[in-house]
Parts: C-alpha cells; sequence; structure tokens
C-alpha cells in the first residue's frame, strides 16, 4: 500500500512519529513523507533536518508557505500552497493520504487533492478550538476526508455528525502519547546543555496567538511578557516560539524582548523535537500558555497546565487543566495554587493503547 504523510510543523511530525517508524518497518507499506510549511523555513527551525534524519520513508518536498503571518500573507499564502499542491496531486498517487490536525497550510494541501480524488485519512478530526481559525480549517480537512482517526468518543460523534457516515470514523486515542508507558526520553541534562538551559526548576511556556479575535493579540501578548517578567524573577522560563499563525510575530518579539532584559532566567527555543521537548515537559514545574500539548499530553506527564485565553477554548480537557483569561494577577495567583500541589495524579482522557498499531489495521482494511 503507497501511503503519503502530510507535515507542516514540529507539531504534527512529533505526533507522527512512532507511526511513521512502524510503516517505514513494515514490507506492506511504501511510504513517502510530503513535507512543506514551517519545516522548510530557517525563521522556524528548519525541522526538515530531523525528518532527514530520521530517514522513515521517501522525502518530497512542496514550497509555498508564506515568510510572514498577517492575514493578508496567510491568506496569499493559502492560494500559493493549494498551486504548489494541484502540481504534486498531479504527478503523486496514493493509496491514502495522511492529514493530520488543523493548520491553515494543512487545509490547503488538502482542498488542493479534492479535485484528484485523493483518499485523505484525517487525524484529530472533531475537536473544537473556539479561539482559532483552525476551527474552520479542522472541518474542511474532515468533510474532504475518506476515512478518520479521533482521539476520544465525543469526538468521534461530532465527526460523525460532520460527515454522516459512522462507517470510517474510528477512536483510536491520542497518537502523540501512544506507547508513553514504554517511552524512552532523552536524560534531560542532555536535553538543556544542548539548548543551553540552566540546571534550576523551569516552567515551560508556549504561547501562540488567537486567530479569531486577532486585533487582542498586541494587548494579549503585552500581558504575556508582563506576567512572565514577574514570574522570571524566582523562576526560570523556557519559552518555546509561537508557529506561522496570524500574528505570531507578536508573541515572537515579545519572547525575544524579555530574552534581552532578562537573559539570565529566560531560554527560547525554536523547536526541541518531539522526544526533547517531551523531556523537557517531564522535567519542568508545570506548563503555561494555551498549546494543545498542554490539553493532550501533559496530564500523562503528571503536570499541571495553565492554559489562558480562547484558543483551545472547547476541547475536551483532563482535571489538570486551568483555564484562565489573560489576566497577570490570575495567573500569578493560579501558580501559587499549582506550586503548593505540583504534581497531578489523575487520568489522561486522551490516551489508549496501541494508537499507531490500531491506525495500520484500519489503513490495510478500509
Amino acid at each position: 500500500m503507497k501511503i503519503g504523510v502530510l507535515t507542516s510543523s514540529r507539531a504534527d511530525y512529533g505526533i507522527y512519529k512512532l507511526l511513521l517508524s512502524k510503516l517505514s518497518n513494515d514490507d506492506r507499506f511504501d511510504l513517502a513523507i510530503i513535507v512543506f510549511g514551517m519545516h522548510l523555513q530557517k525563521q522556524h527551525g528548519e525541522t526538515i533536518k530531523e525528518i532527514e534524519s530520521d530517514g522513515f520513508g521517501v522525502i518530497h518536498k512542496v514550497q509555498g508557505m508564506p515568510i510572514n503571518d498577517m492575514p493578508v500573507d496567510i491568506s496569499q499564502g493559502y492560494g500559493k500552497l493549494i498551486i504548489e499542491f494541484s502540481n504534486y496531486w498531479k504527478e503523486n498517487q496514493f493509496d491514502y493520504v495522511l492529514a493530520l490536525g488543523d493548520r491553515f497550510e494543512m487545509s490547503a494541501a488538502v482542498q488542493a487533492g479534492i479535485p484528484f480524488g485523493v483518499l485523505f485519512a484525517h487525524l484529530h478530526g472533531g475537536e473544537t478550538t473556539l479561539g482559532a481559525i483552525d476551527n474552520i480549517y479542522r472541518h474542511q480537512i474532515t468533510l474532504a476526508s475518506k476515512t478518520h482517526f479521533v482521539a476520544t468518543d465525543i469526538y468521534r460523534d461530532k465527526v460523525i455528525d460532520i460527515v454522516g457516515d459512522s462507517s470510517k470514523v474510528f477512536n483510536v486515542g491520542a497518537l502523540s502519547i501512544d506507547g508513553f508507558n514504554d517511552l524512552m526520553l532523552p536524560d534531560w541534562n542532555d536535553v538543556r546543555v544542548k539548548f543551553g538551559i540552566p540546571d534550576k526548576p523551569f516552567i515551560l511556556v508556549t504561547f501562540h496567538p488567537e486567530t479569531i479575535q486577532i486585533a487582542r493579540n498586541e494587548l494579549y501578548s503585552s500581558i504575556v511578557f508582563e506576567t512572565l517578567e514577574e514570574l522570571c524573577q524566582a523562576n526560570q522560563i523556557v519559552i518555546t516560539l509561537s508557529n506561522a499563525d496570524t500574528m505570531g510575530k507578536y508573541y515572537r518579539d515579545m519572547a525575544h524582548m524579555l530574552k534581552k532584559k532578562h537573559s539570565d532566567s529566560i531560554t527560547l527555543v525554536n523547536s526541541f523535537g518531539k522526544e526533547n521537548y517531551f523531556s523537557a515537559m517531564k522535567s519542568s514545574k508545570f506548563l503555561l500558555g494555551n498549546t494543545s500539548s498542554g490539553i493532550l499530553e501533559a496530564a500523562s506527564f503528571g503536570k499541571f497546565v495553565i492554559n489562558v485565553g480562547k484558543r483551545q477554548q472547547g476541547r475536551l480537557r483532563s482535571a489538570n487543566v486551568f483555564d484562565l483569561n489573560f489576566n497577570k494577577d490570575e495567573i500569578i495567583n493560579c501558580v501559587k495554587k499549582i506550586e503548593e500541589n505540583s504534581v497531578y495524579k489523575g487520568s489522561n482522557k486522551y490516551f489508549k493503547n496501541n494508537t499507531a498499531e490500531n491506525i495500520i489495521k484500519k489503513l490495510l482494511n478500509v
């Protein structure tokens, strides 16, 4: 079976990795990794290098990602990606193409494939993120896909409502935490040395823009700056920089200004890679920001999460998540609360055993 896997960012590639490893070692599959988006951009760490190093399959590169992140750049970039992918789908055919998540560039790649009858299998459909336009892109990908691998029963019901058919909608759990109990992570001391992180307790921070109310991101990023500036007086802060979303520049600029002003307390990381990021998560005091990893994965590491704003509003939560507004006092008070009870001992609602294996079984039988 000839399988293509669309990957545009560090986030989706990290989620795919176990599945890619299994597919590449299975003689029943001919695997091609279709690399585009932020992977090919220097400002986002040129994470194509990690993909090349892993060597899971043949790599196909598709250009067209916008350099800047104003609304006009995103809109024009969407159009350019559709043109580039129309040429790609014209020349390349697969039995199935995997598409994960909800980003605009993933949506563009999938929309370009519709006239060519590309059979897409969508991962992580049915979820809701009311503070991001990704909510729309996610549902677009769902409608264009033939098969669906969702993370919970609630999301399975949502996808069935969207596509009107339950026969190819499968709850397999979150792929990113598949095999969690057997996960072999790099030693944190090695990771921190590699990324220049001091040997001190730290807060792991990731903020992305809210892409529904884009005009508020300038205010929100300034509130994050003030909050982190206060927190870094008594804490090390490790910031993973934001993705290429609309108005993401405000948060990247904010992080660089903070680093310049408080260089001893702030570390910036463009891209950890999955294993290093998980090692950082496991070693952190807690997570702060509005990233999906706080919702999907942090509970498995026993970490509390301060989730700020509406970007992840609508996603199913485990009991480790504190939902707050962009308000410095609220965040500081919640930090104090977490520090009094620093370990989360509950379950993760997204975990199921053998996610990758179940995806493979379904692909062979759909």
